[in-house]
């Protein structure tokens, strides 16, 4: 088995997503396409909202770590459903990031 030692590379930029557009499996990789919702300004005397949905990353992924993704998502989400956060976050008692 190979020791692989991990490595942080802090200059990497954060990407903020809020929405899974597509995801697909084409026989060895996973492909997600993660989008960000961006509102226009509001027409003045206008009640209408609009926006545009806009990928800000694609990632690919080995179906090995898709595997891990899963699995540690699968935990996050079964931690977060013990604390509440689903409750919280769909009465609006979650802040969300900037």
């Amino acid at each position: 088995m190979a020791k692989i030692e991990y490595v942080d590379v802090p200059a990497i930029n954060e990407t903020y997503a809020d929405t899974v557009q597509g995801m697909i499996f084409d026989g060895q990789s996973v492909r997600l396409e993660l989008c960000v919702t961006r509102m226009d300004e509001p027409k003045k005397g206008s009640a209408e909202l609009t926006g545009r949905r806009q990928t800000a990353c694609r990632v690919v992924l080995p179906l090995s770590a898709a595997l891990d993704l899963s699995s540690k998502l699968g935990r996050m989400m079964t931690t977060l459903a013990k604390r509440g956060a689903e409750r919280k976050a769909k009465h609006g008692e979650v802040k969300k990031p900037a």
